[in-house]
């Protein structure tokens, strides 16, 4: 028995050796695709033909007076874009409060040369943000080669579309890809604890998407990603998403099963949500946890065994201490130092400063934020989304709760 605890005591040193060895790859491989603040680490490869060759559509899926909105829609103007390009702001109806502020970048953006417009959706089905658009795309007049899809609290200001756009067309080296996505980080001063938890979460952990990107090239978030239509078309569209919670993963999935290719852009997505409540940020969270386990089951255990693993590995070893001491305070220190260490290069990514006690405060909010969302996550297939209530099947599909 004593041979057998004392093997026992070894775990939380194993274990922290393995996240610590993760946690070094996906640094190592962020820094190959971003310098720090998400600048582009290398110039791209010469292109065989220019992005100015492509037509792009834009589409701003809007719902509500968000903060720094106005700001936000009309922030096109001043990102980097060769493709020739038109503008839709997707808003569900009259009554929307975002529609003001839609109206008034669409005039923006007309005065500054591009074509923009607000379209009413009138979506129907419970993931309102495929269905909007779907909507647009499905009453678009003019053809189009690529949509590029950016959430509405997505600051496109210098932000270089074209690292997302250029990849997609057709003789890009290596080779053309199917969809490509920014990671997306939170660059908006913190107006509470939940900003501050979500910013922790996005730009102070593993979960960070600068860094989770590298890990899994299976992914695309849907914050401010590109996809040529041909690929979109032959996914089903946008309109065979809007039963999905995750609509953007299950597209990723209908993509990659066609034998498409996804990649990550060497730029991210800057994000200027604000004004969130703590439990508002958990619920979202718990939400994304609440996606994976529908559709992507097998990488539910990566959410203890990586994103807050540090917790977990220390009460383990502090239980260990007494059994063998030296392993046990040896796990701690790697765990501790690892998990700093994807704090402060996390933060560095989204262009945020990062001083040592700084980064182990948003790891540690990151941590107990990951791991309170992945709780809620298995506790319920119940979300509150958009101010509906919706279960998720085990196929990854809304339904009303208690229809």
């Amino acid at each position: 028995m004593s041979e057998l605890l004392d093997a026992a005591a070894y775990l939380p040193l194993a274990w922290a050796l393995a996240v610590a060895s993760v946690s070094a790859e996906a640094i190592r491989r962020a820094g190959r695709r971003l310098s720090p603040g998400g600048a582009p680490a290398a110039a791209p490869a010469p292109a065989a033909a220019p992005p100015s060759a492509l037509s792009v559509l834009v589409v701003r899926p809007c719902a509500g007076p968000e903060p720094h909105l106005a700001r936000t829609l009309a922030s096109l103007a001043g990102a980097r874009l060769s493709a020739a390009a038109r503008c839709v702001f997707a808003v569900a109806d009259a009554g929307d409060g975002a529609l003001p502020a839609a109206s008034a970048a669409a005039a923006e953006l007309r005065a500054a040369a591009i074509p923009a417009e607000v379209a009413l959706t009138a979506p129907s089905g419970p993931n309102r943000k495929a269905a909007q658009i779907a909507a647009v795309i499905a009453r678009e007049p003019a053809p189009f080669d690529v949509v590029l899809v950016a959430d509405s609290d997505v600051d496109l200001d210098g932000v270089d579309l074209d690292a997302l756009v250029a990849p997609l067309r057709d003789g890009a080296r290596p080779a053309p890809v199917d969809a490509v996505w920014a990671p997306p980080v939170e660059v908006a001063p913190a107006r509470s604890l939940g900003d501050r938890a979500s910013a922790a979460v996005l730009g102070a952990s593993l979960h960070a998407f600068p860094l989770l990107a590298g890990l899994d090239p299976r992914g695309l978030v849907g914050k401010l990603f590109a996809v040529r239509a041909s690929s979109l078309a032959g996914a089903g569209g946008f309109a065979a998403l809007t039963a999905h919670l995750g609509e953007d993963m299950e597209l990723s999935r209908r993509i990659l099963a066609r034998r498409g290719t996804i990649a990550a852009a060497p730029i991210v997505a800057p994000s200027l949500a604000s004004g969130r409540a703590l439990r508002d940020v958990i619920a979202r969270y718990a939400r994304w946890i609440t996606v994976i386990r529908a559709q992507r089951p097998a990488l539910l255990a990566s959410y203890p065994a990586l994103f807050f693993a540090t917790p977990l590995i220390v009460a383990l070893a502090a239980l260990a201490v007494p059994i063998a001491a030296a392993p046990a305070l040896l796990a701690i220190a790697v765990a501790v130092a690892s998990r700093v260490a994807v704090a402060a290069c996390a933060a560095r990514m989204a262009g945020r400063r990062a001083p040592l006690l700084a980064a182990a405060a948003d790891a540690c909010l990151a941590d107990l934020v990951l791991g309170a969302a992945f709780f809620r996550a298995l506790s319920t297939r119940t979300v509150v989304w958009r101010s509906g209530r919706f279960t998720i099947d085990r196929r990854g599909l809304l339904r009303e709760a208690g229809a």
